[in-house]
């Protein structure tokens, strides 16, 4: 919305505030301005500010200039106009008009006014320049006074055509209209929704919320004319209005300018259309206060020390006239500060955080510490959530695809959960195994000619244990199987996936994690199963269970799918499928708390290598040659390895050599040549001693 300075000046003295200043504070305050714009001829900026969905209380220029004074800590200039004299005193007509509105459900603040002998109307320059600022083409009628009033003020105001009601007093009757929504598709559920009209003779005049009758409505020959305004309660604006066409009214309007708006529009009307104005009414219904208790430690640990050199808190007494400027009229008491929300904040002001999101915003949370605050210690995380991230790791390192299914499906039996309200029949029961979808997936896949698809999925399933109560585990599933799988030669050609390949590729995953498990056949099983397996979906001899080798816990299945099931994929190989419960798969990892690796430091110098050949003697083992090896001067002897054994017939008798290379280094320095001499000198014992 743009604002014009001038404007705001009228208000709030900012002459002695450069504009790019006032821009910057602000935005620092919460306030996007999107730009600065200057208007040559009339020697005025203009500044575009972008308006928050919860702040439209600044959406008029009074409710800009308040939050400045607040923002700048500058008192506003009185912005009572000198009203036109007329006869504010109650009659019965007032008091009826007030037991009138006393039940209406939508209105907080109605005022009415009578205004005949209306004259030629003349637009001033002031007032047409002020429209033309703000992107309004002038009408030059009464209208544009409601302009007028509408940016300046926010507030509404509704002319009427008095020749078109034809009574005096203007005589209203308030009723209330009952609408019904149509039926919730799901719930069908009927919600009722009020509408409130104001009617005379049965006529609806207006209806709260929403444009006046066209039948009714000011026109530019109208000589005698009905001025009234009203404030609607927030709570009819969230339930009628919101979500609907009409977009009237949804700006909550400071309800203590409502009178000064309303009389500044009786005057320029009066004044510009040199008529005279009859008796006044109003009605202003009084509103529950709203009142938030705030705890002073709860603003600090939410806002922070200071950024200075001290790194204090935010001293009470600044905290108060914080409170103070905000006009949420506080009180402080045993450390508890207690504040008093303006009507026109009760929208955005509901929570004690919203109160210290405002100290903040005028504070300037640039004043305040932005460092997060040091991490202590680490974040535990489960052994079952470290399992499951290994397990992932090891399957993608082999080469398989990992996929992600929805927890529905089709298929149906008394172990199943069924859904209340499934939105499809495919997913109308929450899955009790990951195989059916993981099956699902390489069928389509296939359909795609994407034909090698292998993959597992880590996911959740869900089942009835005995009949009545309900579980939840977490489950890791597989499927292998593709026709180039491997081929021994370059000149061979290749072959599909077999059983005991596909049996490899698990063990790979159980060696690495470390994992005791047993296989036993399902024909030959003795063991108890679990129940949600589906044994169905395997081949009968070329499946098997896999147990903890320890506690002869049930923890999976691996297997060949069967021959019907294999043959509706419509592919030419064999297809394996698992499928394991991760946390007994967990219990099943070996733990060690110690480790027997020798950490010694890397030697920069360089090596001297020997290769020998020893005829060994039938009766001595390699380890025992190794160690008499290093038990003279182990210190130089980095490494002893066998790189070559043969035999060798002499005499008609079978001999059999080694070959040794040992390698000698230094830690610390280069080898001498009495190292290098020392070095021979136990090469050729050692030859000696095996001779």
């Amino acid at each position: 919305m743009k604002f014009s300075r001038k404007s705001l000046n009228e208000l709030i003295n900012i002459k002695h505030i450069q504009i790019n200043t006032l821009a910057s504070k602000l935005t620092l305050a919460g306030f996007e301005v999107e730009e600065i714009m200057y208007i040559d001829y009339m020697n005025d900026y203009v500044i575009n500010i972008d308006i928050i969905a919860n702040r439209q209380d600044i959406a008029c220029v009074i409710g800009l200039a308040e939050e400045l004074s607040i923002i700048l800590d500058i008192p506003l200039k009185d912005p009572i106009l000198q009203t036109y004299s007329g006869n504010y005193n109650k009659n019965t007509y007032q008091q009826y008009l007030i037991n009138t509105f006393h039940n209406s459900q939508s209105i907080l603040n109605i005022a009415i006014q009578h205004i005949k002998n209306l004259q030629v109307f003349k637009l001033p320059l002031w007032l047409k320049n002020y429209l033309i600022i703000h992107e309004i083409k002038p009408s030059e009628t009464i209208l544009d006074i409601v302009h007028y009033i509408h940016i300046k003020w926010g507030q509404d105001i509704h002319i009427l055509d008095y020749q078109s009601i034809m009574q005096e007093p203007f005589n209203i009757k308030l009723i209330n209209s009952i609408q019904l929504n149509q039926a919730n598709s799901l719930q069908n559920i009927n919600k009722t929704v009020q509408t409130e009209l104001i009617q005379y003779d049965k006529k609806t005049i207006f209806t709260n919320g929403y444009n006046i009758n066209n039948k009714y409505t000011y026109k530019s020959s109208s000589s005698s004319i009905i001025v009234f305004s009203t404030i609607l309660d927030p709570i009819y604006i969230e339930n009628n209005i919101r979500n609907r066409t009409s977009t009237k009214h949804l700006k909550y309007i400071n309800k203590s300018y409502f009178m000064k708006a309303y009389r500044e529009a009786i005057q320029l009307i009066a004044q510009f259309t040199n008529s005279k104005a009859q008796i006044e009414y109003s009605y202003h219904r009084k509103q529950l206060k709203r009142i938030i208790n705030i705890h002073k430690n709860l603003i600090y640990n939410i806002l922070g020390p200071l950024n200075n050199q001290n790194r204090a808190y935010t001293p009470i007494h600044i905290i108060f006239n914080i409170l103070l400027q905000l006009r949420f009229q506080p009180q402080y008491d045993n450390n508890i500060f207690t504040v008093t929300v303006p009507p026109h904040r009760h929208e955005d002001i509901q929570r004690p955080i919203d109160i210290i999101e405002e100290i903040g915003r005028i504070y300037g949370f640039n004043k305040f510490i932005d460092n997060l605050p040091a991490k202590n210690q680490q974040s535990y995380i489960s052994d079952n959530t470290q399992n499951i991230h290994k397990i992932r790791k090891i399957f993608r390192d082999i080469g398989l695809h990992e996929i992600k299914n929805y927890s529905l499906q089709k298929y149906s039996n008394k172990k199943h959960i069924s859904l209340h309200n499934p939105l499809a029949q495919d997913q109308s029961h929450l899955k009790t195994s990951l195989l059916h979808n993981l099956i699902q997936t390489k069928e389509y896949n296939i359909k795609h000619r994407n034909k090698n698809i292998e993959g597992f999925e880590i996911g959740n399933i869900f089942y009835r244990e005995d009949g009545k109560s309900f579980r939840e585990t977490t489950n890791i599933g597989g499927i292998l199987g593709n026709t180039n799988f491997a081929r021994q030669s370059w000149s061979n050609s290749v072959h599909e996936l077999t059983w005991f390949q596909a049996k490899g590729t698990i063990e790979e995953l159980f060696d690495r994690l470390k994992s005791s498990i047993e296989w036993v056949s399902i024909t030959q099983n003795n063991y108890t199963i679990n129940t949600y397996y589906n044994l169905n979906i395997y081949h009968q001899k070329r499946s098997a269970l896999l147990y903890n080798k320890f506690t002869k816990e049930h923890l999976g299945i691996f297997g060949e799918l069967t021959k019907k099931l294999n043959d509706k994929l419509n592919i030419h190989h064999k297809t394996y499928i698992f499928e394991m419960n991760i946390n007994a798969l967990s219990q099943t990892i070996r733990k060690y708390n110690h480790l027997k690796y020798i950490i010694k430091p890397y030697s920069c110098y360089p090596s001297v290598t020997r290769d020998i050949s020893i005829r060994l003697k039938f009766d001595l083992n390699i380890a025992y040659i190794k160690k008499s090896i290093s038990k003279n001067n182990s210190r130089l002897i980095e490494s002893i390895e066998i790189f070559n054994e043969y035999e060798k017939i002499i005499h008609s008798k079978k001999e059999k050599y080694i070959g040794i290379r040992i390698t000698y280094r230094a830690q610390n320095r280069t080898l001498n040549d009495k190292d290098i001499i020392n070095i021979d000198k136990q090469i050729n014992n050692i030859i000696h001693d095996y001779l």
